[in-house]
């Protein structure tokens, strides 16, 4: 019980404004200076869980500071919800590198997981089946079977379907037998396709980690937001969570700030000018579809994975991946009209009956993926293109 009251404690009260501030520094090489250079004071130990490698491998430490948000007159895309004004953060807060994947999701297991279809390509199918036929010849593994993997791999072997799409939930089951086979059943199988059984192994494991590193979608702000509940209530459990602070959604000013790294222009990469197929996963596959003077249009039409091991994209100047396509990503404000004037620590209104998206998705052109564009949708609704990426901050109410 004191956990929980403990954790309650955290998600309902902010920080005390009588704590000490201390100067802060800036993304390398920003176009742009941020003046605005408090921070509160973290003690020693936060300090080494926050200087810890696995956390500094998945999140960037963002500076408080002060910006230019919206959009200018006349950029390209422009809607009317853009107005430009300054806006001051005065709190740092750290932003995950890159989006929630479903490997994430899934292991923290909020509600139900994420299972997807995908397609297979040759290579992976033939590997695939001949595992199957080999693993059903025994009749005691395959009295283990569920309905669905056995389903599912009849239909993948069936030599007059021409089906090669396969389930993430069947493929993890697969890749578990295969790991509890012996090594002469191993061997038995790699050899039938000239290979290694570490060979035929990296063909496993590789077509799983591609899947459990896609960016989860099809989540709603609710169970997002249940997500980072979770995460803080089990990184606290684990010692792992500085005082007083949460893993929540960014907030659309926080967002904002983070995705334009010191930038100006339509985007935060490079220069800021150019926005496309090539330093984004967007529909760029028409030179109407893309920001700048690229001539090379592409247009992948499917989510890719995320994380350190892929990175196909450069990262912004604070080190974010992927703020621009991929997947819309939730934030915590009520869509409302920005406020004149300058806004300080912006979080939007206290009711409302959607909520903003950021960033644009695989599906949309460059022009929906800018730095300034808003989307706003019921919390409840779900999608293909929607997903989230976490922040660890200050509560913000």
């Amino acid at each position: 019980m004191r956990v929980l009251f403990i954790l309650f404690c955290i998600f309902t009260n902010s920080c005390s404004d009588s704590e000490k501030v201390v100067s802060s520094g800036k993304p390398a090489n920003s176009p742009k200076p941020f003046p605005f250079e408090q921070i509160k004071e973290l003690s020693a130990a936060d300090l080494r869980l926050l200087d810890k490698k696995e956390f500094k491998s998945k999140f960037v430490k963002i500076n408080p500071g002060e910006f230019r948000m919206g959009s200018p007159p006349g950029e390209l895309g422009r809607s009317f919800d853009e107005a430009d004004h300054t806006v001051v953060l005065t709190y740092p807060f750290y932003m995950s590198k890159f989006e929630t994947t479903v490997l994430e999701w899934n292991t923290l297991a909020v509600g139900l997981k994420h299972y997807h279809s995908f397609r297979v390509k040759p290579t992976e199918k033939n590997a695939i089946a001949l595992l199957y036929d080999n693993l059903k010849s025994n009749k005691v593994l395959k009295n283990k079977f569920s309905l669905s993997f056995s389903k599912q791999f009849e239909n993948l072997t069936d030599p007059e379907s021409d089906t090669s799409n396969l389930g993430l939930k069947e493929l993890l089951e697969l890749v578990e037998y295969w790991k509890q086979s012996t090594v002469n059943f191993r061997k038995k199988i790699a050899l039938s396709m000239n290979l290694q059984i570490k060979e035929f192994t990296t063909i496993l494991t590789t077509l799983l980690g591609h899947q459990n590193q896609l960016p989860v979608n099809n989540v709603s702000y609710t169970q997002a937001v249940a997500y980072c509940h979770k995460l803080t209530e089990t990184s606290y459990v684990q010692g792992k969570l500085p005082k007083n602070m949460i893993y929540r959604l960014p907030t659309e000013a926080e967002w904002e700030y983070a995705c334009r790294a010191g930038t100006r222009g339509v985007c935060g990469l490079g220069g800021g000018n150019s926005l496309s197929g090539l330093n984004a996963n967007l529909d760029g596959g028409r030179r109407e579809y893309i920001i700048g003077s690229e001539t090379t249009l592409i247009n992948r039409g499917k989510l890719i994975p995320v994380g350190n091991q892929f990175n196909r994209f450069s990262p912004n100047q604070w080190g974010l991946y992927d703020m621009h396509g991929s997947v819309m990503e939730w934030c915590y404000d009520f869509y409302s009209d920005y406020k004149d004037g300058v806004d300080t620590n912006p979080i939007g209104p206290i009711r409302g009956n959607r909520r903003v998206i950021r960033g644009g998705s695989f599906y949309r052109t460059a022009y929906d993926c800018r730095s300034a564009n808003r989307e706003s949708l019921d919390p409840t609704w779900r999608g293909s293109e929607i997903g989230f990426r976490v922040v660890l901050g200050y509560p913000v109410r």
